[in-house]
């Protein structure tokens, strides 16, 4: 791989991307980024993801110099593109943490968005700079925002270019965690050991409940949580958990 480094401690993975100098999205990276994540899958000893730069700024988007000579068909297969892997990492069977630093505006935010839980280190200033260039969120930005904060908090944002730092995105709901400076892989990989040690069935399964949440009505979410968490009753994992329990110990989880 050229653009995207692998590397693994016990049941988290973490993928760095390395496109110097600030990881523009290009189709090459896109494609790694996407074998990546589909070898992971296959994985039955990756239970957490952590998505990661080692290049000044955590991602830019699209390469801008591109926008200038693009025309209405071009930019629609290059946003359809980016939007298929943004999905994939929204689609994880797992968690995927990101760990953010620099600036992160534009696709680099919506990149963000598309993973289960954002790390901003205290540093970080983030906005939507799309609408300042004449166009508008292409890589699924709007439809994330909203989802996660609502459609007001969207708009504002999404309209002005506000500019955020890594509190004010906090207190949006935008970010869940704020590292100290210059710790923010660190503090992403204390919550991915956290989760990790959870049974990484349930997990799966509650992210499942999660995304299937806003998309129905409760009648039908209660259903379908219901059908999941009961298809876990059925498992070594479930089992060594509640024995665990009672044993006073800790559990020993195999994805089984």
């Amino acid at each position: 791989m050229e653009f995207i480094k692998l590397s693994k401690n016990g049941h988290v993975a973490v993928v760095t991307m390395s496109n110097a100098p600030i990881n523009v999205l290009t189709f090459d990276m896109l494609d790694e980024m996407s074998q990546v994540f589909s070898q992971l899958e296959k994985d039955p000893e990756v239970w957490v993801v952590v998505l990661n730069s080692d290049q000044k700024i955590f991602a830019a988007g699209v390469d801008l110099k591109n926008l200038r000579a693009v025309d209405r068909e071009g930019n629609y297969r290059t946003s359809e593109r980016i939007q298929k892997v943004f999905l994939q990492i929204e689609s994880f069977p797992h968690p995927v943490i990101c760990a953010v630093h620099g600036n992160c505006m534009g696709g680099g935010l919506e990149l963000a968005l598309s993973c289960d839980l954002r790390v901003f280190d205290a540093r970080v200033k983030a906005a939507f700079t799309e609408c300042g260039l004449g166009i508008c969120t292409g890589a699924g930005g709007s439809i994330r925002l909203t989802k996660l904060i609502g459609a007001g908090r969207a708009k504002r944002l999404i309209y002005t270019g506000e500019l955020l730092t890594a509190q004010s995105a906090y207190e949006l709901g935008i970010c869940e965690y704020v590292a100290e400076e210059g710790k923010v892989l660190e503090k992403a990989l204390e919550v991915a050991q956290v989760i990790s040690s959870k049974g990484p069935l349930g997990v799966a399964a509650a992210k499942k409940c999660i995304a299937y949440a806003p998309l129905n009505e409760l009648k039908d979410g209660l259903v379908f949580e219901n059908e999941t968490n009961s298809a876990l009753f059925d498992t070594e994992d479930r089992k060594e958990g509640i024995a665990a329990f009672f044993e006073k110990r800790k559990p020993e989880f195999c994805n089984r």
